[in-house]
């Protein structure tokens, strides 16, 4: 019985493929072109020649490069470009470790370059970071107070 069964679902599939088939056939004129793709716009090929980025300017933060057309159209492609990029920061510090709460209810922090050789005399060999103090309730000392209740 299951053999018979699959063997008439296999013709009923049959015939509905043949009927899809030929109304899709009928829905096709005789005179229509198939659609051609049309072809993509040739994409603009410039390739450049890059010159090393210039030092950093103290004024300014900002250093600068040049490109130089090396093969491309040159109706369509700049001859020269300039880029412009900010500097990375040019002074570099190992943190110090924080000191107490002092009576001014600040922490401070000295901190000390990283690399004092560098190009860029700028820099301060430390630097001293101030900030208030979180804790209300340290005394100038840097000791917590006592709040007991009496």
């Amino acid at each position: 019985m299951k053999s018979f069964s699959v063997i008439m679902f296999s013709m009923l599939m049959a015939m509905l493929l043949v009927a899809i088939t030929t109304v899709s056939s009928d829905n096709i004129r005789k005179d229509e072109t198939p659609l051609k793709r049309l072809a993509r716009a040739p994409e603009k090929s410039c390739h450049y020649d890059k010159t090393p980025w210039s030092p950093c300017d103290d004024k300014t933060n900002m250093k600068t490069r040049t490109l130089t057309l090396k093969e491309g159209d040159e109706t369509t492609c700049e001859k020269t470009k300039k880029m412009v990029k900010k500097c990375k920061k040019a002074c570099r510090y190992r943190k110090g470790t924080w000191s107490p709460c002092n009576s001014h209810n600040e922490i401070i922090r000295t901190d000390t370059l990283k690399h004092p050789s560098t190009e860029n005399s700028n820099c301060e060999k430390t630097r001293q970071i101030t900030k208030k103090c979180k804790n209300r309730f340290r005394n100038h000392l840097g000791h917590k107070k006592n709040h007991n209740k009496q």
